[in-house]
């Protein structure tokens, strides 16, 4: 087994977003008589539902900032300690262990700045973009970006970085961009054997929600963020309850705007037929206990989820800022966020027109996606 390759998947943190369920499920997934891989987080542990499958599955995480949390302090300088701490450990991680492979997710430029050339030399670079290439890098854009954009096309050229884009368009966005051809796209794989309908029993998940057998549920599955745009779902469905009252409202997520999201809930006076769960790992179940998948996102990279939904065999109404590649299945209507609330009710009841096929489910299955990064791993 000594020849396996050392890899450490990087991320900001084990949370129960796309991103992480995706390295969460190289984690569990990948041959373990070719990969050695541990997984690497920013954070504190959150006590997610990925965190927990982990666990269970005796992957090790490494939590950085597991000591924040166990230990909280105002103090500036025990602040700045730990601060300089977290990126010792990751840079001591790194040598003492010869890693072979760095497989960055998210924001990765702060990371990768705590390891001298002479380790960035002997390391294989790899970096995933789970969102549009402007949100992360752009040259005459905000700091972030600035530094992400200078950080990339740093490792880039002098270190061989390697980016994964997740579809097509993207690849040719970051070729562009970084006049480089050492981009790959991978798809987002999704392991499913979990997404299939027949292996649940909808009645009875709904009974375990307080959810009658008839009454009409309007599904969503993600993080409480500006880009989920949980504003508009709840508009379309306060609006949504005037045709169908007992209508209810599945929200499957966490996250930083959940509280204000709840606040707008209980200040329409929807409560009563909201259900807002968090910390799951039955996301299929979830979703076989729902009728129709909504997704208003102002913007995606590629969304795991979309491609969950359809998979189980919902009906899916989403905004047309997502790319139509996403479109696996004959029921998804792409709606504009800023159009007339009244086409998004119609869609959720099935008045509308579907987006034509643009590719395959056999594409997105996680074990084509890891054979693929198994290859890049081991430099083929």
């Amino acid at each position: 087994m000594s020849d396996r390759v050392k890899v450490v998947q990087l991320i900001t943190t084990m949370a129960d977003g796309g991103a992480e369920t995706l390295v969460k499920d190289y984690a569990l997934l990948c041959d373990k008589e070719i990969v050695d891989m541990r997984i690497v987080t920013w954070s504190e542990p959150l006590g997610s539902a990925n965190e927990r499958v982990l666990k269970e599955a005796s992957i090790p995480v490494l939590f950085l900032g597991e000591e924040n949390a166990k230990h909280p302090t105002s103090n500036p300088f025990i602040k700045l300690y730990r601060r300089l701490n977290k990126f010792n450990c990751f840079k001591s991680l790194i040598i003492n262990e010869q890693i072979d492979v760095i497989h960055v997710h998210l924001r990765f430029g702060r990371y990768l700045k705590a390891l001298p050339d002479r380790v960035l030399k002997n390391v294989n670079l790899i970096y995933t973009l789970h969102n549009e290439p402007a949100k992360y890098f752009d040259p005459n854009g905000d700091k972030k970006q600035r530094f992400e954009y200078e950080e990339a096309k740093r490792l880039i050229d002098k270190f061989g970085l390697t980016i994964i884009t997740l579809h097509d368009e993207m690849n040719k966005q970051i070729r562009a961009l970084f006049n480089t051809n050492r981009v790959i796209t991978v798809n987002n794989g999704i392991d499913f054997s979990r997404f299939d309908a027949k292996l649940y029993d909808r009645d009875l998940i709904r009974a375990s929600l307080g959810i009658d057998k008839d009454v009409k549920v309007i599904g969503h599955v993600g993080s409480y963020t500006n880009q989920k745009n949980h504003e508009l779902l709840i508009a379309i469905f306060s609006e949504y309850l005037k045709r169908d009252p007992k209508a209810k409202l599945l929200l499957v997520g966490k996250g930083v705007l959940k509280s204000q999201i709840n606040d707008k809930i209980r200040e329409m006076n929807l409560g009563e037929n909201v259900i807002s769960l968090e910390n799951r790992s039955d996301i299929p179940q979830l979703m076989g206990a729902m009728d129709v998948f909504v997704l208003p996102s102002r913007w995606e990279g590629f969304p795991v989820v979309m491609i969950e939904a359809q998979k189980i065999g919902l009906p899916c109404v989403i905004s047309d800022r997502i790319n139509k590649e996403v479109v696996l299945s004959d029921r998804v209507a792409m709606l504009d966020i800023e159009g007339d609330i009244d086409t998004w009710l119609d869609a959720i009841d099935g008045k509308c027109e579907y987006m034509p096929v643009t590719g395959s489910f056999d594409d997105y299955d996680i074990h084509r996606s890891i054979d693929s990064l198994q290859r890049i791993y081991c430099g083929k």
